[in-house]
């Protein structure tokens, strides 16, 4: 049809999830069973997550128009061939209630395939849209939903270019201020893609040996790959979690001011919170000030050294202590895999914010870095070229951040 959108495809699948959800809550529940109502909720789920994803992934992309009207014919290759097998699936259904009998438990494995396989299908329509309005090759679609959490929230704000791009700022940020900044670079990997066990056949054995730790960006498709690691750090190197003052008032009234004198504790905080600054000969009971004192500690052992690229892992053949990349890092600058290729490239985010000064007319003038524009081709070549040119150690307990 030439008239064909993924906007107007994307409402074939609905109405074919619809279908689907029509036909199972008008079904005799009386001789259902647990895979009868596992089927129904798969398919709540998965129109919910369509519904989702249809109205956030066009504020990424300059709004809902450019997103419905989109007529890349590789997306509506990919929607047209979704729009098939769910009006199939939804067929399934209507032939098991014309003939009674108990539900194909199979279905459900069939739901989820196609659930995800519509989430990445709507990601990468919405890269693509992304892509036609970059005039030199940029990070991924995928790629800068990370990296706008590791910037500052106002940054984040600046940036945001477009109406819906700034209401969506503005109804995250409200809810992302109490956690650790960790916990949203995760959070925000994993609704950009998901990482899974990755390996190569063992030439003797014949079997897949799966040592290595892959994420799969569901925006472009590309992979990166951490080789020999038995499971993915969370943290980066040297974050501690902030510890509490025992002395500490639970109650939000503000109390009178007093000291109370207690022994030093220089030398638990240093084992314990080596980014912690202590007082070890007074502590203020006032709830006012502790608050803060304890906010500003807080915010210091969390954010830990916000260039700091490294974390540890262990190996998985020998369980050996190693340094490797913090997943968030790699994922928020990661490029689309060149044609024909499945690895992504990353580009350096340290190199991008590098200026140099270079002696002009008649002054000094700071000179951007350019980095090549293709990055680095694969998180190998990536941490090299980190350990060589922006290695950051991680800072001692025994010396004052001050100094």
């Amino acid at each position: 049809m030439n008239d064909e959108s993924v906007g107007s495809l994307l409402a074939v699948i609905a109405h074919s999830l619809n279908d689907a959800l029509r036909t199972m809550m008008f079904a005799d529940k009386r001789g259902w069973g647990p895979d009868e109502f596992e089927q129904l909720r798969l398919l709540e789920e998965t129109l919910d997550e369509a519904k989702k994803d249809f109205q956030e992934l066009p504020a990424l992309v300059n709004g809902r128009f450019y997103y419905e009207h989109d007529r890349n014919s590789v997306s509506l290759d990919e929607l047209r061939g979704l729009a098939t097998l769910f009006g199939l699936h939804a067929q399934n259904f209507r032939e098991w209630m014309r003939d009674g009998g108990p539900i194909n438990p199979m279905w459900a494995r069939e739901t989820i395939r196609l659930r995800r396989e519509l989430h990445r299908a709507q990601c990468r329509a919405a890269r693509r849209i992304h892509d036609a309005e970059q005039e030199t090759p940029s990070r991924c679609l995928g790629a800068l939903q990370v990296y706008r959490v590791q910037r500052r929230p106002e940054a984040v704000g600046a940036a945001a270019t477009t109406p819906q791009q700034r209401q969506l700022h503005h109804r995250n940020s409200g809810q992302n201020n109490n956690r650790p900044r960790h916990l949203e670079e995760l959070r925000a990997c994993n609704e950009t893609g998901h990482f899974e066990r990755f390996g190569e056949k063992d030439i003797d054995e014949s079997d897949i040996v799966e040592t290595d730790i892959a994420f799969v960006c569901d925006f472009c498709d590309g992979y990166i790959v951490w080789e020999d690691l038995r499971e993915m750090p969370s943290v980066r190197a040297g974050w501690q979690p902030p510890a509490r003052d025992p002395l500490e008032p639970l109650s939000t009234t503000t109390t009178p001011t007093k000291k109370i004198a207690r022994k030093p504790a220089v030398r638990t905080a240093a084992a314990t919170a080596p980014q912690q600054i202590t007082k070890p000969d007074t502590v203020t009971t006032t709830t006012s000030s502790t608050t803060s004192s304890t906010s500003t500690t807080q915010t210091q052992t969390q954010t830990a050294a916000p260039d700091q690229w490294q974390a540890t892992g262990f190996a998985r053949t020998s369980g050996a202590e190693k340094t490797v990349v913090f997943a968030p890092v790699a994922i928020a600058n990661h490029m689309p895999p060149e044609p024909g290729d499945w690895l992504a490239r990353i580009l350096c985010p340290f190199c991008d914010e590098y200026y140099y000064e270079e002696p002009g007319d008649d002054e000094v003038e700071r000179v951007r870095y350019t980095q090549d524009e293709g990055g680095f081709a694969d998180l190998a070549a990536f941490q090299e070229h980190l350990e060589w040119y922006h290695t950051s150690l991680v800072p001692s307990a025994s010396k004052c951040s001050v100094m």
